[in-house]
């Protein structure tokens, strides 16, 4: 009887552990989705810029294609909804992310290089070029029973690169 217990203990012990393994390689996985997507969208959003101002070398944002871009690239990459960022069915997600930070420098608000610091998020870079700066929140989904989903805040910079 001894050993029966042991075997089943064993047996129990693989599967938990099993479970733990899984859930932290899907958490990595989703995390390098949601980096993409961030790269992605912030990279198309800073191609939105007002066309005479790029003409006279200094481009200025065009603040709403640029946020609306972000916003559809990125959904369009994680499965969700364009409109509301609400996670489609079958989506890695179950709750929608969060927009928590937006910001435009560019020749209309600020001179380059500029160096731009925000301590709540740890950033600190030297712009050297117009940039959109964006921090999404977005909640990890768990797939361990015994393991609550989790919320991450992604900060991104990104700068305009020019035709």
């Amino acid at each position: 009887m001894k050993w029966i217990l042991m075997a089943l203990f064993l047996v129990v012990l693989q599967f938990w552990t099993h479970e733990q393994v899984l859930n932290l390689e899907m958490e990595t996985v989703v995390y390098h989705r949601i980096v993409n997507a961030m790269v992605l969208a912030s990279q198309d959003a800073v191609e939105d810029e007002i066309p005479s101002s790029t003409a006279n070398g200094e481009p200025i944002f065009d603040q709403a294609a640029a946020t609306q871009t972000f916003r559809t690239t990125l959904a369009n990459n994680l499965g969700l909804d364009t409109n509301t960022l609400q996670p489609l069915p079958n989506s890695t997600f179950h709750v929608a992310p969060h927009i928590v930070d937006e910001e435009f420098y560019d020749w209309s608000n600020t001179t380059f290089p500029y160096h731009y610091v925000n301590g709540t998020y740890g950033m600190n870079e030297t712009l050297d070029a117009p940039s959109m700066v964006v921090v999404v929140q977005f909640t990890m989904p768990s797939y361990a029973a015994n393991v609550q989903p989790f919320t991450i805040t992604v900060p991104m910079v990104q700068s305009y690169a020019g035709s």
